[in-house]
């Protein structure tokens, strides 16, 4: 009986915004690891998701949607793009299928898809499309879809999956599990991330202000905790986690819409995000939120590393 090949290795989620990859990287791992939203360039930094079986291990990076920077902070998040298709041995990029369905008509493979897919076949590792939120599309609205996409690049699979409801991540989890190189685990067998307890509650936080804030306020916006504390008790169980956190914004005005009247925003953007936080953590927490102003943080490299993003410029 031959001895059963073990794979592992490095998968990137690549995308315009908003076409569901923290949707689907949560849904990979059955955690809430990328924060999500309806607004685009939610997700900053590499997120990663750990999947483990006994002939595989998985890592997802989930990264942020491929725009044109308009400050520092944009660069940074090019940037991480950039480096997670380096470390990638497979490429999936993600696909709206019901944007892509909407116009009826299939001229050719859009410029901003075409970019990515050229970026991502540089690699010269196997490119997997995504034709994404298929729950939403009519089964024969796919077929031209595809076939347009399977014309045009030579990918080692297309597939139709949606982040929301689950269908096809299987088939997706099969596929991948066959383009990985043979090799053992990167990462212990229990591991579902490599995020900390402390990036996951700041981006839990800036979850809620993306919810409760309009317009330019959540692009403008960043989160750091202070600090974090876990009393425990004699057997050494964590009795709850004592948390203070602060909001970085760009203009007094913005502070004063964060802080809202009689401190009415910040008190629902605390509530709504102890929540999130306690559900993770397993624990009471109790949240304190404070708002700074710091004009421009997005274009100051000092900033920038203090708040936690590399300065790739």
């Amino acid at each position: 009986m031959s001895e059963q090949i073990y794979r592992s290795g490095f998968v990137s989620l690549i995308g315009r915004p908003n076409v569901g990859k923290s949707t689907l990287l949560n849904q990979l791992s059955g955690m809430h690891l990328a924060i999500t939203s309806p607004k685009p360039q939610t997700t900053r930094a590499l997120v990663r998701a750990i999947v483990t079986d006994d002939n595989s291990q998985i890592v997802f990076l989930d990264t942020p949607g491929m725009l044109r920077p308009k400050n520092r902070l944009g660069e940074s998040m090019k940037a991480s793009v950039h480096t997670a298709i380096r470390e990638a041995d497979v490429i999936a990029v993600l696909v709206d299928a019901t944007a892509a369905t909407a116009k009826q008509a299939y001229p050719g493979v859009p410029q901003k898809e075409g970019e990515l897919l050229k970026l991502a076949f540089s690699r010269q590792v196997p490119v997997v499309l995504l034709l994404n939120k298929v729950d939403r599309v009519r089964k024969e609205a796919l077929l031209p879809l595809i076939a347009l996409y399977a014309s045009a690049y030579s990918f080692a699979a297309i597939l139709p999956v949606s982040a929301r409801t689950g269908d096809g991540i299987d088939e997706l989890l099969d596929q991948l599990r066959q383009l990985l190189p043979q090799g053992a685990p990167v990462f212990p067998a229990d591991m579902v991330t490599d995020q900390t307890e402390r990036s996951l509650t700041a981006e839990l936080i800036r979850e809620q202000i993306l919810y409760h804030t309009e317009k330019e306020i959540p692009h403008g916006t960043a989160v750091t905790i202070e600090s974090f504390e876990e009393p425990v008790d004699e057997s050494g169980e964590r009795l709850r986690a004592v948390i203070h956190a602060v909001i970085t914004c760009e203009r007094d005005t913005h502070k004063g819409i964060l802080i809202g009247k009689g401190g009415s925003m910040l008190k629902q953007i605390g509530q709504d995000a102890r929540q999130r936080i306690e559900q993770m953590l397993g624990c009471p927490c109790y949240l304190e939120l404070f708002v700074k102003v710091r004009e421009d943080w997005r274009n100051r490299p000092g900033m920038l590393r203090g708040l936690g993003f590399d300065d790739q410029n």
